[in-house]
């Protein structure tokens, strides 16, 4: 079996699963992550245990799994970032909230950022690449999240900062060592959990079966409680005039910016993504 061969032949094994469009991109994500193959490369033989490699990943991606589990790689506003069932994989809406957040705050100025459930830590790496003179912060409830995040920040050699952080339970001791209330950070971002059980019909099997549940879904009777948790965390640990931005459900943007504007915030914003849908908020302390 060639490359060429192995490309046509993920199409036609996943067309009927994902449609040929989709088909086509992950077998080119395939080749590209997997086999090191790009479109207009010379054609080459595989070897005996890539072709062994080759049927395994096609069984792994006709069962439903994520490509970019089974590449073990998610590109995200310019990087290339090593993700694993224990981060959810980042989302193009991710990556317009990043832009947001770059687009709105001066470049060169020595900015201290926050990100708040960070996963994979595509949020401040990207910001990082982007934004060299800002220090960036993440901080996720989950070990293996944030194993995964300091190794993307070595793996692009971005100085990014990680810690464990639980929002529900820790309170507001985010603060750097020494410092009162109000003086801590410029920018804060969150893409948090937030859907109900009652929204599981409208997500995907893959999804469902392969991202982790932790970083997705909230409780019932409580939908906005990591709003609620980090509205009032923000408002210990901003500065007076910073920003925070979150990322939001489209069925419940509304219930979020009421929330931030009873908790003291003005400017509160909302923004829709490509797509037109209320996906995200900026609130000014």
């Amino acid at each position: 079996m060639t490359t060429l061969d192995l490309s046509q032949h993920l199409v036609d094994e996943l067309s009927p699963v994902l449609g040929p469009g989709e088909a086509s991109s992950v077998a080119r994500l395939v080749l590209e992550d997997i086999f090191g193959y790009r479109r207009h490369s010379l054609d080459r033989l595989l070897t005996q245990d890539e072709q062994l490699l080759a049927w395994a990943t096609i069984n792994r991606l006709k069962a439903g799994e994520p490509v970019q589990y089974v590449t073990g790689i998610a590109d995200f506003y310019g990087l290339q970032l090593t993700v694993t069932p224990d981060v959810l994989i980042p989302r193009p809406e991710t990556e317009e909230l990043v832009e947001w957040v770059l687009m709105d705050n001066p470049r060169d100025s020595a900015l201290r950022v926050l990100d708040l459930g960070t996963g994979s830590g595509c949020i401040p790496l990207a910001l990082k690449a982007r934004h060299p003179a800002w220090h960036c912060t993440g901080i996720d409830v989950s070990e293996e999240a944030l194993t995964c995040a300091r190794q993307n920040a070595e793996a692009q050699q971005l100085d990014v900062n990680f810690a464990r952080f639980n929002v529900l339970e820790d309170g507001g001791n985010l603060l750097p060592a020494g410092e009162a209330a109000g003086t801590g950070f410029t920018i804060i971002v969150s893409n948090p959990p937030y859907i109900p059980p009652s929204e599981r019909s409208k997500m995907s099997d893959s999804t469902l079966a392969h991202e982790p549940e932790l970083a997705l879904f909230v409780p019932e009777a409580d939908p906005l409680v990591f709003y609620r948790k980090i509205g009032a965390l923000a408002q210990e640990v901003l500065t007076k005039g910073g920003k925070l931005y979150v990322e939001t459900n489209e069925f419940n943007h509304r219930e979020v910016v009421g929330l931030l504007t009873d908790l003291g915030y003005r400017e509160v914003t909302g923004k829709q993504d490509l797509q037109g849908k209320w996906r995200m908020i900026r609130a000014v302390k």
